[in-house]
């Protein structure tokens, strides 16, 4: 199977280290911050990386290279994308977030309703020019995102990435919110879920009925 490109996996290595500069993945790898920029070129991640990665924090290479699960095998390791806060400590935020329901959905249509249920307190760190809050109404991601969390959307990132979590629309189910794993051989797109006890769903990778809203970017819920 061929791997999914440099930038996907260059992708799930931020998300599961919580990087943002390739500075910060260069000291993490040992390497020169050229080498980046020669691998990107190549299209292509070196074996020495995967190496790093899989002795220093317990990544698969596997999951680097086609967003195969499981993303580790090392006991207590959770994925560094989703970031999970206390509700006490946003009692000083000042901008408000209107929190909409998931679950609605429009009899005529079949598609997802937006429908405001609440609105909550948000640092503006947290705020997007098209930011989305949801609040989990399931838990099927649990542990990660458990049921009753706030749920903040990018709306602006729609653009599937193997290992990342994002909110879709799904025709007469609403809004779903999964991890998603591109299945180039097999030419499907797997929604997976955190929680063990609920299966997969497989959809082809051009299907026009599923819409992505956007990519999961923060989660507030108690610890």
């Amino acid at each position: 199977m061929k791997p999914d490109s440099f930038d996907d996996a260059y992708a799930r290595i931020q998300a599961a280290t919580r990087t943002r500069t390739q500075t910060e993945i260069a000291n993490l790898l040992g390497i020169k911050q050229s080498s980046i920029s020669d691998a990107k070129k190549k299209n292509t991640i070196p074996d020495g990386w995967l190496v790093t990665l899989y002795r220093s924090i317990g990544l698969e290479p596997d999951w680097v290279l086609y967003g195969q699960e499981p993303v580790s095998r090392r006991e207590g390791f959770c994925l560094g994308h989703a970031v999970r806060e206390s509700l006490s400590d946003y009692a000083s935020a000042t901008i408000k977030a209107t929190v909409y329901a998931m679950s609605r959905i429009d009899p005529q249509s079949g598609g997802w309703q937006r429908e405001g249920i609440e609105s909550i307190p948000i640092f503006d760190q947290l705020n997007r020019p098209h930011l989305l809050v949801v609040k989990m109404d399931g838990m099927s991601m649990e542990p990660v995102i458990r049921r009753g969390a706030y749920v903040g959307i990018d709306c602006d990132d729609t653009r599937f990435r193997s290992g990342e979590v994002y909110a879709l629309e799904i025709p007469g189910e609403g809004l779903v919110i999964k991890r998603i794993v591109r299945d180039m051989e097999a030419k499907r797109l797997a929604l997976l879920s955190d929680n063990p006890a609920h299966q997969a769903q497989n959809f082809p990778l051009e299907n026009p009925d599923l819409r992505a809203v956007g990519k999961v970017v923060w989660i507030i819920q108690e610890i």
